[in-house]
């Protein structure tokens, strides 16, 4: 853009687009000097155009259409309308955006936050050990450090949902070659960590701690409730006893 060009853009063309910016309607955290700075980038952008083009205009035409398109809900870095995230989807009223700090009720006249009844998009239904999770990681990186790039290679495809025969292709083996490479990482896999590891992994059996903690806020909540006491003993099978006696007058 020439330097008359630069000169009109900041002396007519943005002051226009000031005095407009309180009529363009503002979308999440937007605000008046956001919407100058994306208009004054459309603003430009045509100016650059037209003056390549060889056409004539004046300052208020480039001010009125680039408001005018900031009015519509475009903006210089997105001008449809069919992503939930942009301006415009969400003045048509197509799309609308609650945040997820925002208070909500729940059941049983609960209050929380969208936070707390979103999960994450890799949630199972169940929290993970985090320190089983950090031994575990540790552990398969030195599982994977002790064996060829082949075997490497396989269990890759395997962890991704591939089939042997698939991981057969990529190391350049064929289908009975590949069933002898399965069976030696799956005797490797169990002679590395252990048989009880890998059936407790087949079995999901969960930590001990988690146990723990549910038993202890059983008893806790028996014991404020004045109910029976619930305990758990080796075995597994749940023993109910009478409530404690409290040397509490």
């Amino acid at each position: 853009m020439s330097p008359m060009m630069n000169e009109m853009l900041v002396d007519e063309v943005v002051p226009r687009l000031r005095h407009a910016a309180r009529t363009i309607p503002k979308v999440g955290h937007e605000d008046d000097e956001e919407i100058v700075q994306d208009a004054t980038l459309m603003a430009a952008r045509m100016m650059d155009s037209a003056e390549q083009a060889g056409r004539r205009f004046s300052a208020g035409n480039m001010a009125w259409y680039a408001a005018r398109a900031a009015r519509s809900g475009r903006r210089s870095y997105y001008t449809g309308r069919s992503d939930v995230m942009s301006p415009g989807c969400q003045i048509d009223g197509k799309a609308r955006h609650e945040w997820l700090d925002d208070e909500i009720e729940m059941e049983f006249g609960d209050t929380g936050t969208l936070h707390d009844v979103i999960p994450c998009h890799f949630y199972l239904g169940q929290e993970p050990d985090p320190a089983e999770e950090a031994a575990r990681n540790l552990d398969w990186q030195s599982f994977l450090a002790s064996h060829p790039p082949r075997h490497r290679i396989a269990i890759g495809v395997l962890v991704e949902g591939g089939t042997m025969r698939e991981a057969g292709k990529r190391c350049g083996l064929k289908d009975s070659a590949a069933l002898n490479l399965k069976r030696r990482i799956a005797a490797d896999l169990v002679a590395f960590f252990g048989e009880d590891v890998i059936r407790h992994l087949l079995d999901g059996v969960k930590p001990g701690w988690e146990s723990d903690l549910r038993a202890a806020q059983g008893r806790h909540g028996c014991r404020r409730e004045g109910g029976a006491e619930l305990v758990a003993p080796p075995s597994g099978q749940p023993q109910f006893h009478e409530p404690l006696q409290s040397s509490m007058p």
